[in-house]
């Protein structure tokens, strides 16, 4: 199974690098001039933007048996994994169930909750494992009080992140079919204890999956408006809807520094370092590799902020402002960006090999799309991301920092995103 997720190299990209790094610092630089020239009230609303779509689409979504329907056909999937993993041959070459894991879940839910909204949280088969068991326990396993699971925050969910995590980037076999069962048989049993012992409410801070693809789901253009009905909507409304709160931004720093992580396991330094280390060492480099980079895009952000706070207002509509929260949701579309540059071949291509392997074999097809193009889709989705995030971040400046410094106050969180920008391109091109 083939993980590497870059364009390979300097002679992939169709123009110098040095080209890409100027024309994606100087994209989000313009941005921001043009915001600050153009964007001078909060335009962003939230749950009330919106065009609602008909109310029949709101019934159908809601209704119990579309939600279980939905439901046994992902827990089929999902058992249909287990078993092909487990009892399949042991090689990704021939068994499908990486694949099915690493692509089709892993990167098609993000494409999934894209264009439809969170699939998954209304999809997810373990919320009707956890339903059932519940049924069947009784008052036997008393449910704990709902104050424990907020004390908890997002906790749970930025453990199970990142142990998928460092399953997928660091642990040498993780192509192998019987890891990914063992995965995700404990995975699913930890999230169905939890959900047993905390409720269904567990799921929406504890499972690290759905909380993922919902945080991904915010910049579709199909939402639900705050009279309930879904409708369709501005991308950066969505980005306001839902909380914003340190473990939220937890989440969004871990993903954003395992995508660099993966970018920097791709240069020429890394493989070096890695040459003559045995399996043992290769695991505790990358675990220490993993940690750092995260560190590192963490340290980035909370630096940032702290820069920024000088500048904040002490509470905005009577409410006491939490800093480090109050721009996490413009790090959302950085981090969609870097998870299209990195996945996006990686889907292209490995993606095939889910449909040739169930057919009996056969070639995956590299011509599908060229080095050119993949080159493009990955800057494209970097700069893209870092502008949508300088736009966000400018909407929620405008409202929350002190009279004055409205411009001022947002140069650290410009200056983040364009080495953001910078960095990014960087580790896609390989060099």
């Amino acid at each position: 199974m083939i993980l590497a997720h870059g364009v390979g190299g300097r002679s992939d990209l169709p123009v110098p690098l040095w080209l890409a790094l100027y024309a994606g610092a100087f994209a989000v630089l313009v941005s921001f001039v043009a915001l600050t020239v153009l964007w001078k009230t909060p335009r962003l609303r939230g749950a009330a933007a919106g065009r609602p779509l008909p109310t029949a689409l709101t019934r159908f979504t809601d209704a119990r048996s579309t939600r279980i329907t939905l439901q046994l056909l992902a827990l089929a999937a999902l058992l249909t994994l287990i078993a092909v993993a487990w009892f399949g041959p042991d090689s990704s070459a021939d068994n499908p169930a990486p694949t099915w894991f690493y692509v089709w879940f892993w990167v098609g839910l993000v494409a999934l909750s894209l264009v439809f909204g969170p699939v998954y949280r209304v999809a997810n088969p373990l919320r009707l494992i956890t339903s059932v068991v519940r049924g069947i326990v009784g008052t036997r396993v008393p449910t704990a009080d709902p104050a424990a699971l907020r004390r908890l925050e997002y906790r749970p969910a930025v453990v199970g992140l990142f142990a998928f995590l460092w399953l997928e980037l660091v642990y040498p076999l993780s192509d192998s079919p019987r890891a990914v069962a063992g995965f995700v048989v404990v995975y699913s049993l930890a999230q169905v204890v939890g959900g047993v012992r905390f409720g269904l409410g567990w799921f929406e801070r504890g499972d690290a999956f759905e909380v993922y693809f919902t945080l991904v789901s915010r910049l579709s253009p199909i939402g639900r408006r705050n009279d309930g009905r879904i409708g369709v909507r501005n991308p950066l409304d969505g980005l306001l809807v839902g909380p914003s709160d340190r473990g939220l931004t937890a989440v969004v720093l871990l993903a954003l520094g395992s995508t660099t992580f993966d970018g920097v396991t791709r240069l020429p330094f890394w493989s070096d370092l890695r040459r003559d280390l045995s399996r043992l060492q290769a695991v505790g480099v990358g675990t220490v590799g993993l940690l750092l980079t995260v560190a590192v895009v963490a340290i980035a952000y909370v630096g940032t902020i702290w820069l920024t706070r000088p500048y904040l207002k002490k509470s905005v509509d009577g409410r006491t402002q939490e800093p480090y929260a109050a721009f996490v949701h413009s790090l959302v579309p950085i981090m969609v960006g870097y998870t299209v540059a990195h996945y996006f071949s990686f889907a292209v291509f490995q993606g095939q090999a889910g449909w040739l392997l169930l057919d009996g074999g056969g070639r995956i097809d590299y011509t599908v799309v060229s080095t050119d193009v993949i080159a493009v889709v990955q800057i494209a989705a970097i700069v893209g991301g870092h502008v949508l995030g300088v736009a966000s971040a400018h909407d929620r400046a405008v409202s929350i920092l002190r009279t004055g410094y409205t411009k001022v106050g947002q140069f650290p969180m410009l200056a983040l995103m364009v080495a953001y920008t910078v960095v990014g391109i960087q580790l896609v091109s390989g060099v």
